[in-house]
């Protein structure tokens, strides 16, 4: 293997020769004469600089990570949770569907990987006794799944699920409409007796190794046109928020050129795509769109049958070996039908929930407009590409070199039966209610060189854009009203304020809270430093403690005593990603003036109670509550030398500096802007900032040598 610390090779590529080197921050640089080398490169340098992220991912995504890796009951049902989704029979077969050229660009991205991963292995392939297989096309579909799967997608299964549980512990339908203002549903009450006796399974907690899989919680990102810019041209700016305290970053910064062509930008190792990246003529980045692609039905089972007007049909029945290392294999049967998997064997006669979910479907048609988005010159080209991706719903927004500001929503939602929002599951054994095919991506929201001059997206409510109802689980508007706010304040924004944006910590959802809060504070230490709180999560901030006690409280206080226990509410604060993705739902049922979920008693007698108990605490300064340890995803628990920190995570969930903490199988989980990037038109440039390095290898210097210019809001110039 070439030194650690440095990459200058020429290699042989598809049809001339391609060199790599790094630049003066570490960054890889790919230089081709064409296309098909370039993409060569590409994959050559990813599996160089992350060979182990690599392949992790690609073991979890099919399955098979008990097979290679020590084995523990925990990852055991991450590979059982993974086949159930089957990710990789559906690439497979989806591979098939790829046209020559596609087909043609991601074999010759494969043989790069497969190129370099035979001379270049890591030392944890032989601790493992791993070899790892090519590379195919069908990998690449795959982890165009795995990375839709597990953004987003999966947490919309998860608190539709959580709606039937509290349904099931006795939360009226009425009270679940109030918390979920898309819940159109008027089931009549035949039905809601069988969703009573819905079977529903032990609530499966990711196991502590899906950290190997980018998640892609919140984001944020934005469009400036040149009527808003000191320098008259565009400017966009991107920072998705994923997991922060880990190593290596789960994001590659690469640099590539084929001719006269460049691009900059961040990528995820295994996926051929930049999705937050410039070219000469355009720039993009995503943020979670929030579509509503995943679904139950209600499967009625006799025998080990399900029902069908007046049929009983047999479920196929997928059988799937998991090969467990130093071990027994262990058999595992899966029960399908046209809706989907069964949560569950229909072991007993009942009523399951079966899950549908549109990206089983989808894929093969991602790559090549992914590929042709990133080559367009024009917003208005790109956005055409964009729609049609099918992998994953993202907001993808768009700025040009003449000026044009554009977003466009990728995905496919499904259209479902009249009257039925998806909200609540859908009854399987009537098939007028089945799902009628899919939306055209002409349905998908989209904008294009708006009147105020900018577009902006935080996994908001954008319904208002299309005919189409293609969210009912959006996040709350705050980040994207603080988009709006700071773009509308000015005229001649720059590169110093697009960072300033970036790292900003005001809270557009205390500024909701406070004025009832603070007109029911104590005159006492405590209430008096709420109540002069500017409402900025900083560092040094006592308020911005106090607040989060509060609101705690007051969670706890209108939805844990008036109706799901206070212990199960502070399981989802505490253990569960639930809370903090959909903290706006909870929200706008804490800031009416009267509830269901009041029962009964005043808001302001229940903002008392909450007050009372958040403010009997002695506060720390905020930055001090934040600190997280950046753990390598290999070594963490081995060799602490390899993790870094303690650092400060900033902000918290409503702030642009997205801040969050959780727990999940009993691991620290976070997320927050773990790569930014800011370019303006008017150079050929990135400016960039990443929590970690170029390198995942612990002895490189360029493992962690981005961390602290990211934390202290420091940019890197990239040229192409």
């Amino acid at each position: 293997m070439a030194e650690l610390d440095e990459l200058d090779v020429t290699l042989q590529a598809i049809k001339n020769g391609v060199t790599i080197d790094r630049n003066e921050y570490g960054v890889p640089v790919v230089r081709a004469d064409n296309f098909q080398d370039m993409l060569y490169g590409f994959g050559w340098v990813q599996a160089y600089d992350r060979p182990v992220q690599l392949e992790l991912t690609r073991l979890v995504a099919k399955g098979i990570a008990s097979e290679h890796l020590p084995p523990s009951p925990d990852l055991i049902e991450m590979d059982k949770e993974m086949r159930r989704y089957n990710l990789w029979g559906f690439s497979v077969r989806q591979a098939l569907q790829l046209d020559g050229e596609n087909e043609g660009a991601l074999l010759d991205y494969c043989r790069g990987i497969n190129d370099c991963l035979k001379e270049n292995q890591p030392p944890e392939f032989g601790l493992l006794g791993y070899e790892p297989e090519d590379w195919t096309p069908a990998d690449c579909i795959m982890m165009c799944k795995i990375i839709s799967l597990v953004d987003m997608d999966e947490t919309q299964g998860w608190i539709k699920r959580f709606i039937v549980q509290m349904f099931q512990s006795g939360v009226s339908l009425d009270k679940l409409k109030e918390l979920f203002v898309y819940m159109t549903d008027e089931p009549d009450e035949a039905y809601l007796e069988v969703l009573r006796q819905v079977k529903l399974p032990e609530p499966f907690v990711p196991a502590s190794l899906k950290w190997a899989v980018p998640r892609m919680q919140t984001s944020s990102n934005w469009a400036v046109s040149g009527s808003r810019t000191a320098s008259g041209r565009a400017i966009l700016c991107g920072s998705p928020d994923l997991d922060s305290a880990r190593l290596p970053a789960l994001w590659q910064e690469v640099v590539l050129r084929a001719g006269d062509y460049y691009l900059i930008g961040f990528t995820i190792p295994g996926l051929m795509g930049v999705p937050v990246a410039r070219t000469k003529h355009l720039a993009w980045s995503p943020t979670y769109g929030c579509m509503d692609i995943m679904d139950y039905f209600i499967e009625e089972v006799k025998e080990g049958k399900y029902r069908r007007g007046d049929d009983w049909i047999p479920f196929e029945v997928r059988e799937e070996v998991i090969a467990v290392k130093d071990s027994e294999p262990i058999t595992v049967h899966y029960y399908e039908n046209e809706h989907g998997v069964l949560a569950g064997e229909p072991a007993e006669d009942g009523y399951y929930l079966c899950l549908a979910w549109s990206m089983r479907d989808a894929g093969a048609v991602t790559i090549g407009n992914f590929i042709a988005a990133s080559r367009s010159e024009t917003v208005s080209d790109a956005m055409g590409y964009f729609s049609r991706m099918d992998f994953g719903a993202q907001n993808w927004v768009m700025a040009d070199s003449e000026g044009n500001v554009g977003y466009a929503m990728s995905g496919i939602c499904p259209i479902r039966p009249l009257g039925w929002s998806g909200l609540l599951p859908i009854p399987g054994w009537d098939a007028s209610r089945d799902w009628r095919g899919y939306h055209g991506p002409e349905n998908n929201p989209r904008l294009y060189n708006t009147l105020e001059g900018f577009i902006g997206t935080a996994n908001q409510d954008v319904n208002d854009l299309t005919d189409v109802r293609m969210q009912t689980l959006s996040m709350a508007a705050d980040r994207s009203l603080r988009i709006a706010e700071l773009l509308e304040a000015s005229d001649d924004h720059d590169l110093d304020s697009m960072r300033d944006m970036q790292y900003d910590v005001y809270a557009k959802q205390a500024e909701q809270f406070m004025p009832i809060i603070r007109s029911l504070l104590p005159d006492t230490e405590n209430g008096n430093l709420l109540k002069e709180w500017d409402l900025l999560y900083s560092s040094d901030s006592l308020g911005a403690t106090l607040f989060e006690s509060v609101y705690r409280e007051l969670v706890k206080t209108v939805f844990g005593d008036n109706g799901l226990g206070r212990e199960v509410i502070e399981y989802l604060l505490e253990e569960t990603i639930l809370l903090n993705l959909y903290y706006g739902q909870f929200d706008q049922v804490m800031l009416r003036e009267d509830s269901l979920w009041f029962e009964g008693r005043s808001r302001d007698e229940l903002y008392r109670l909450a007050i009372t108990r958040g403010l009997d605490t002695s506060p720390m300064p905020y930055g001090s509550t934040r600190m997280v340890t950046m753990r390598n995803i290999v070594y963490g628990d081995i060799t602490p030398d390899f993790n870094y920190g303690p650092i400060e995570l900033r902000g918290c969930r409503g702030t642009l500096c997205q801040g969050q903490m959780f727990r999940s199988a009993g691991r620290l989980a976070t997320f927050s802007p773990t790569c930014r990037l800011v370019t303006d038109f008017a150079e050929d440039k990135a400016h960039t900032a990443l929590a970690g390095g170029p390198s995942e290898r612990p002895a490189s210097q360029w493992y962690t040598s981005g961390v602290q210019d990211w934390l202290d809001g420091v940019y890197h110039a990239i040229e192409p």
